[in-house]
């Protein structure tokens, strides 16, 4: 492996030491060593599948709610381990910014935003958007978000990272899905900000690497296997994964914890797992798909007997502290099953990618809240755990006083797939607007 020396005039802002991630017994990242240089762009390049967004992901914070989530190794950022303050600030691949108008996106995470009177929140926004080349949203700048093009919210996404003033902005795949000419346009405008904070880009175009320059890491089999600049890479790669990747735009390298008997004869086996890897205590698993939105509170999952056996599933949530099932589906739930592993549940339905009624989100709200508040741990579930399920989690934080925009964008930061309908995105607005009235009616009487 390729590893220059580290400029010490420029140090890392973000710092790996043999770090690892797996889910369950399935392990993703082996062992990864990375250095990110402070104001610059470090470009993430390898096969599809090999763990760069899950590398990201799991920067940022996004997996943590995932109960079989596991790491290992060491991580500082800004010269302190990851998760003792601020961490790396990610825009996802998938991120549409889908409610509310341009304006309200811009200001929503400012800084400054509290203090500045709603003349001067415009002013700020109608320059950052000028600043980010985006002249053309200017004029249009009450439109909603949803009305932009996908290159359009692809741009606004990261330039609503930097206006945070982010010291390390993660970028997964931006360019997917764009033209040329329109990744060519976000590609400019990243570099630019790569002059004033580090940027740790994942990309799978190389052409696109070749206009980013900075440096690149090549992973592979959840390992890091070459580390340079960009241009010696991509003109003189001296691994035999880093040839074959500028070669084909792909390397034939082992999955970390492959079995060696049913790898192709050309591909090695790959290197023994760290000890971490291999430590861990399958009991301590929830089911598949369970996510905590608030740890050990507040959770989504699917159909308990969807994805494995109901008694595999029901364990499951029994493991991890689940006292209250929350149903959604048509179709009744299995009472009795969950009453054998002490399993209490409310079954409130409404139908696969509708919303609920107002009447309905605010009774389930009051009676999650109730329940959290006495100690108890909830579930919510539909069929797949995704649309219904996502819906009503993000109730419950407008419920706590989140605005809409907020609510959406938390609980598709813990799965993108949470609030899948434009009804159950359209609702969200509605149960807001209801509980702000509501409040105000009270306030006057």
């Amino acid at each position: 492996m390729n590893n220059p020396e580290q400029d010490t005039s420029n140090p890392s802002v973000l710092s790996l030491v043999g770090f690892g991630v797996a889910f369950r017994e399935k392990t993703v990242l082996a062992s990864i060593d990375l250095e990110v240089p402070d104001r610059q762009i470090t470009i993430l390049l390898g096969p599809s599948g090999t763990g760069k967004s899950t590398l990201l992901r799991t920067l940022a914070g996004f997996n943590d709610p995932n109960p079989n989530l596991r790491t290992w190794g060491s991580v500082n950022y800004a010269g302190a381990p990851l998760g003792d303050g601020e961490r790396p600030v990610l825009a996802a691949q998938n991120a549409r910014m889908v409610m509310a108008s341009i304006l309200e996106n811009i200001i929503q995470d400012l800084p400054e935003r509290r203090s500045l009177s709603p003349i001067q929140q415009r002013h700020l926004a109608q320059r950052l958007l000028e600043n980010a080349g985006l002249q053309e949203l200017v004029e249009r700048i009450d439109e909603p978000v949803i009305h932009l093009d996908l290159a359009q919210q692809r741009h606004l996404a990261t330039m609503r990272l930097a206006a945070t003033g982010a010291r390390l902005i993660l970028l997964d795949e931006p360019t997917t899905g764009l033209n040329d000419q329109e990744a060519g346009r976000l590609l400019d405008y990243i570099a630019a900000e790569g002059q004033r904070r580090s940027i740790l880009i994942a990309l799978h175009n190389l052409s696109h690497a070749s206009i980013l320059g900075g440096r690149m890491v090549l992973i592979a089999g959840g390992t890091v296997h070459e580390t340079a600049e960009t241009c010696d890479f991509l003109g003189h790669p001296v691994s035999d994964a880093g040839r074959s990747f500028v070669k084909s735009g792909s390397c034939a390298v082992a999955a970390p914890d492959a079995d060696p008997e049913t790898l192709a004869p050309e591909t090695p086996a790959p290197p023994p797992l760290p000890e971490e890897a291999l430590s861990y205590v399958s009991d301590s698993f929830g089911p598949r798909g369970f996510l905590w939105l608030k740890k050990g509170k507040l959770a989504g999952t699917p159909r308990p007997g969807i994805v494995q056996d109901l008694e595999y599933d029901l364990r499951a949530l029994k493991r991890v502290g689940i006292t209250t099932l929350i149903t959604l589906t048509e179709t009744k739930p299995d009472t009795e099953a969950l009453a054998e592993y002490g399993i209490e549940n409310i079954w409130s339905p409404f139908r696969d990618m509708a919303a609920p009624s107002i009447t309905q989100a605010a009774g389930l709200c009051k009676m999650i809240q109730r329940l959290c508040d006495e100690g108890g741990v909830v579930a919510v579930h539909c069929r797949a755990g995704l649309g219904r399920t996502g819906t009503i989690l993000a109730c419950c934080l407008i419920w706590e006083g989140m605005a809409a925009l907020d609510s959406l964008e938390t609980v598709r930061r813990t799965e993108p797939r949470w609030v899948q309908s434009e009804a159950q995105v359209e609702f969200l607005e509605k149960f807001a607007l209801f509980l702000t009235e509501r409040v105000r009616n009270a306030q006057a009487s």
